[in-house]
């Protein structure tokens, strides 16, 4: 909060001594490019946030200008002007939403798939825009565009784009440190896990996409009375290119960034394009260094130690709601499930079934298919016969997140946590799972969270109470470590884990195996774990089960695989 506050001053009193120290017609090119930095705003929430490189943004500006100089044109003088600008930018938001939802439908695409879109979207829009005499004026555009009412100098133009660019900073400022804005920045690093902690990857990239399409049109809404006109020119590639070349050298992924990359190299571009030849090339030289050697930005450094000077008080831990959880029995059942990629088998009528709580151990030599097993329980792998039945239902295709909402918890073989935010952050999100709905996503108590399992994970593993502390900075224990505790936080009752234990020192692999009994006996779960270390198989299994090319091997006690002939010709050591 107090970084908010102090950004509201800062831009307020920044905004209010411009116009003065540079004087009327810089005050009018000023009301420009501020405009563009409303918009430069959206591109920096849905690339810099949430990793959704938009080719398009003046798409979303074309639309919010034309609409508005349409309704200022057939609806001057009436008291309809007023809402009718408000629908001019919020038309492009929606549409913005529904194209993601378009977009991004069904399963993970390629980040380059969309950006293409983004871009077939302005070069359609202008091919529209040109030839659509009778309602855009063609090439000319509209021209003689009524301004707001009761808004006529030029000092009024300022002042209406600054306030619309402190408004936009500031929404943008209390999104970036919302839980909507973590679960952006962790959408950009690793989708897959976000699936495996209940959250709609297709819903949250849509909602960016949205407010990035919001922006736009509100920019768009106010460039048509400003300028009095409006022409085909929004709609090209040129702006749209320029918006992401200012934003990623201002700083893609801060909060100012966007806005001093468009104002201070719009201003520039506009003053030296005629000035110097090689304006563009030197522009583009520099986009290409930021890119590759500087992604930050300018402000990507400088930004983050100036919001941790300001949020320096510590907050107090907030207690987060129980977690409710549909009837189930932590069953899970796997009939003849056969398994292909292309035309290797990789499972082959694969049986087994687990009715009641307890700890269980799937091993077998490399290659026999233990992940596949887990990747083809939660539907992330489509096989090609068998059924699978997951805490009492039968599995549907590609359900990750569905599973998750119903009771089931997984740790992959790498961890995956996200790296750029923190371990308070990492947390987190994992106890929003199945305990925060989509509009408590805007409260910043969220971030506060905790829980009895949380407080005991912390106690066994200090480090996970450094909240602050960068994941990136974590050693491969540590890591594998937070893994482990993301997804005991979200209390499931069907809890799969991945070799929970490779790569720890011998006291970690102590401590994980006790914290895997004790959070296995707290929520009456049942947990299946793969495991290759026969020590640790015999410490921490109830029962074991032994894959071999894709089939089930053999079932039963520790003493009984190891007494198991066949299981001793093709997995050395369990004998041993």
């Amino acid at each position: 909060m107090a970084w908010l506050a102090a950004n509201a001053i800062l831009i307020g009193a920044a905004i209010t001594v411009l116009p003065v120290a540079a004087g009327e017609f810089w005050a009018y090119t000023l009301a420009l490019y501020f405009l563009y930095a409303v918009a430069g705003l959206g591109v920096g929430l849905s690339w810099g946030q949430a990793g959704l490189l938009s080719l398009g943004q003046g798409f979303f500006i074309g639309i919010g200008a034309y609409l508005s100089g349409l309704f200022l044109i057939g609806f001057s003088g009436s008291v309809l002007v007023f809402p009718l600008l408000v629908l001019s930018a919020v038309v492009p938001g929606v549409l913005a939403y529904v194209l993601g939802r378009m977009i991004f439908r069904g399963r993970t695409r390629n980040p380059a798939f969309f950006a293409l879109i983004t871009l077939a979207l302005v070069l359609l829009a202008s091919q529209v825009a040109t030839s659509w005499n009778e309602v855009t004026g063609g090439y000319n555009g509209l021209r003689g565009i009524p301004g707001i009412p009761g808004m006529d100098d030029f000092e009024d133009a300022y002042t209406l784009s600054a306030v619309a660019l402190l408004v936009s900073m500031l929404l943008a400022g209390w999104l970036i440190a919302s839980p909507a804005g973590v679960l952006w920045r962790a959408l950009a690093q690793r989708e897959r896990r976000l699936d495996y902690l209940g959250f709609d990857h297709n819903h949250l990239k849509s909602v960016v996409f949205g407010v990035s399409g919001l922006l736009g049109g509100v920019a768009g809404a106010l460039y048509a009375p400003e300028n009095n006109l409006v022409t085909p020119d929004l709609f090209g590639f040129m702006l749209s290119a320029n918006l992401v070349v200012w934003v990623a050298i201002g700083g893609r992924g801060t909060l100012y960034g966007p806005v001093l990359g468009v104002v201070a190299l719009g201003l520039l571009t506009a003053t030296l394009r005629d000035r110097v030849i090689y304006w563009e090339a030197v522009l583009a030289a520099l986009f290409i260094v930021t890119i590759l050697y500087f992604r930050p930005g300018i402000c990507g450094r400088l930004e983050p130690a100036l919001k941790r000077r300001f949020d320096r008080r510590k907050r107090a831990p907030r207690p987060a709601p129980e977690r409710r959880l549909p009837p189930t029995d932590g069953s899970l059942k796997v009939d003849k499930l056969d398994l292909r990629a292309g035309s290797v088998e990789i499972l082959r009528e694969l049986e087994f079934r687990i009715d009641r709580p307890g700890i269980y151990c799937l091993i077998g030599p490399n290659g026999a298919g233990k992940t596949t097993t887990f990747d083809a329980i939660t539907g992330e792998l489509d096989s090609q016969s068998g059924t699978v039945h997951v805490l009492g239902r039968r599995r549907r295709r590609h359900e990750p997140r569905a599973l998750t909402r119903r009771g089931l918890g997984r740790k992959f073989q790498i961890p995956e946590v996200f790296d750029e935010l923190t371990v308070g952050e990492n947390t987190a999100v994992a106890l929003w799972t199945g305990r925060a709905r989509r509009r408590d996503l805007l409260r910043l108590s969220l971030l506060d969270w905790t829980s009895p399992v949380l407080e005991e994970l912390e106690r066994r593993f200090p480090f996970l109470s450094e909240r602050d502390r960068r994941v990136a900075n974590l050693s491969h224990g540590e890591r594998q470590v937070l893994d482990l505790a993301m997804v005991l936080c979200t209390e499931s009752r069907l809890i799969l884990l991945d070799e929970p234990c490779a790569g720890l020192s011998l006291a970690e692999t102590e401590q994980v195996i006790e914290t895997i009994r004790w959070a296995t006996g707290q929520f009456g779960a049942t947990t299946l774990v793969i495991e290759h270390d026969m020590a640790l198989v015999q410490t921490l299994a109830d029962r074991v089960f032994v894959l071999h090319n894709g089939r089930l091997l053999a079932e039963g006690t520790v003493e009984e695989i190891r007494g198991n002939a066949e299981v001793r010709t093709v997995y050395a050591g369990v004998a041993e």
